[in-house]
């Protein structure tokens, strides 16, 4: 299947105490994926790439091992270490399907690259979890993006539980979702516990690590890179009923690839639970409204805030914009150049009432910052719920309108206009958590 997507790693140069070794995007990489109908551009401008030329071998380290220098489908420009400096490579169907990236200067600095055979991305949803009102589900459902039609059931989480505004990483093989909270009765107990699925085969879900503090109502995408997994905003202590201590700004991360506990990566420009939603590209991660504890008289309500932050380095976030109107729980999707934001809730109005659920979906550029504009509606006004996409199209799949739907919507994301029925989940539910080789459309 024919792409024009390119995807960039922006490489440097780092001795971690056993030699030099190429970084991808910050992070040490002896392993990669790239996939056939995508090109993939490995940056090396900044100035720790000097004297370290990155190319492609069919053979482990290359020329240092015998090998020699792999050149289908592969562009150098510049000088490493200089501006414009880079080595790009368009992966096809005739690519090798197992290389190597090294330096040809020095030895013992590159890494494994696996090109799977016949690989379509961002065809496979998978919806975690959730609940349908009084009691937690551990039943995942799956479907394929591309293709309308019901959902089918994928397998099992390890207990019961919601994921609601779950923190669902993914890279092209594995998502990463943490639960908010862990019971077979609603709401249950607050939990840290991340599990693990692998996207292509049928199956429960094992442990992954914890995150930091609680898990509840946080929300987040993975990085487009496929590497770093995020974590945005949660939900504290129903005790702590001041605007400052009820909701957290933390902004965690974890990496896809290895099993282990999150990390701090910065700060959301506010305090934020709720399911704020999420989107983005191959280098920006867009966060949007979600819910607070204030006002007057001081209760949960929904912030319109649009906020960004860079995936390759950590740091805090920054403003983006504004959305139509204050709202939570909405659906965030993304093909890299458009983010969606589908439905959601109006705090305090969402108290059990139809009235506080919408239908009106939104979009913004990702590149540049400014407010949402309207897209279309859904077909049922409602929040709580996922979102997924591929390079094309979007979904929401479930939600609450008040009680638990089981409809899944799409739209086509480069044209706006209202969504239309996709087809539908095993069962009615709320409070999912969303995989998938596609999320966010970030991939």
């Amino acid at each position: 299947m024919a792409r024009s997507t390119t995807f960039t790693y922006n490489v440097t140069v780092v001795n971690p105490g056993s030699g030099n070794k190429y970084y991808m995007d910050g992070i040490l990489q002896s392993y990669i994926t790239l996939f056939p109908g995508c090109t993939y551009e490995f940056n090396q401008d900044d100035g720790s790439n000097g004297g370290h030329p990155l190319r492609f071998s069919e053979t482990s380290d290359g020329t240092h091992n015998s090998g020699s220098e792999y050149t289908t489908g592969v562009t150098t420009s510049g000088t490493p270490g200089s501006a414009t400096a880079f080595t790009k490579i368009e992966v096809t169907g005739n690519t090798a399907y197992l290389l190597y990236f090294y330096c040809t200067q020095h030895s013992g600095m590159g890494g494994k690259i696996n090109i799977p055979p016949n690989y379509v991305k961002g065809n496979r949803c998978i919806i975690v979890a959730g609940n349908n009102a009084p009691g937690n589900l551990q039943v995942m459902d799956f479907f394929s993006i591309a293709t309308t039609g019901n959902a089918a059931d994928f397998g099992d989480m390890t207990s019961y539980g919601t994921s609601e505004g779950a923190s669902c990483g993914s890279s092209f093989t594995r998502s990463v979702i943490n639960h908010d909270r862990t019971g077979s009765a609603s709401p249950g107990a607050n939990t840290s516990t991340q599990e693990q699925i692998t996207i292509a085969s049928q199956g429960n879900s094992a442990n992954f690590g914890d995150i930091t503090g609680n898990g509840e109502n946080s929300s987040g995408a993975a990085g487009s890179n496929s590497i770093r997994g995020m974590r945005m905003g949660h939900f504290n202590s129903y005790g702590s009923q001041t605007p400052d201590t009820f909701a957290d700004k933390q902004i965690s991360g974890y990496i896809i690839s290895s099993s282990g506990n999150t990390s701090d990566f910065g700060d959301l420009t506010y305090a934020c639970y709720g399911y704020g939603s999420s989107a983005g590209s191959s280098t920006r991660m867009i966060h949007a409204g979600g819910a607070y504890y204030g006002g007057s008289p001081q209760t949960t309500r929904a912030r319109n805030i649009i906020e960004y932050f860079e995936l390759a380095s950590t740091g805090n976030a920054s403003d983006f914009g504004d959305l139509p109107s204050a709202c939570d729980t909405s659906a965030g999707a993304s093909n890299g150049v458009r983010g969606i934001f589908q439905g959601g809730a109006n705090a305090p109005a969402d108290q059990g009432a139809v009235s506080g659920r919408t239908n009106v979906i939104s979009y913004v550029t990702v590149a540049s910052t400014g407010n949402a504009t309207d897209y279309g509606d859904l077909t049922v006004a409602r929040g709580n719920m996922p979102g997924m996409s591929n390079a094309t199209r979007a979904i929401c799949a479930g939600g609450t309108s008040p009680s638990a739907q089981n409809v899944i919507d799409y739209v086509t994301i480069a044209s706006t206009g209202n969504s239309q029925d996709f087809g539908d989940l095993t069962s009615a539910k709320q409070a999912m958590g969303t995989g998938g080789d596609g999320h966010g459309g970030l991939q």
